[in-house]
């Protein structure tokens, strides 16, 4: 398995797996694809608060991630936000995610806090997050969009 930041070829296949991704159970509403568009022209630009990555696997495109960062005052340092990490459908269930996450804690070793999100719709993604020693995190989020 090979990850790497996203390449301007990869625009395509990345927007058909977010959409894929934003239809399944990992998120809870629809996502307009001028979003999809919009993170991946950010991820070309270099954003140090953003990184788009593609997963490969003897040259195909098996899935790919999206990580944020940020300071965090509660966790005492540089944190490490894995937005999103989708597999294509036929690539479910083979041990890159695990493989994916052994990377992603070598690959920020000074990250003090490494955070995520899971839909309650979605058992399998918990009970992987859960063996790579991840744990709820009781509060509540709220948002305000523009």
């Amino acid at each position: 398995m090979q990850i790497r930041d996203f390449m301007p070829e990869d625009k395509q296949a990345y927007i058909e797996m977010s959409k894929d991704f934003y239809s399944g159970p990992a998120c809870l509403h629809e996502v307009s694809c001028e979003n999809f568009e919009a993170t991946f022209e950010e991820s070309l630009r270099c954003n140090p608060y953003m990184r788009g990555l593609m997963i490969t696997e003897n040259g195909e495109r098996i899935g790919y991630a999206l990580l944020a960062f940020y300071w965090s005052c509660e966790a005492g340092g540089f944190t490490v936000q894995a937005e999103e990490l989708y597999f294509t459908p036929e690539n479910r269930g083979k041990g890159y995610g695990h493989r994916y996450f052994e990377w992603l804690f070598a690959e920020y070793p000074q990250a003090k806090r490494f955070r995520l999100e899971v839909c309650p719709e979605n058992p399998k993604a918990k009970q992987l997050y859960s063996q790579l020693g991840f744990e709820m995190l009781n509060y509540g989020q709220m948002i305000r969009e523009k």
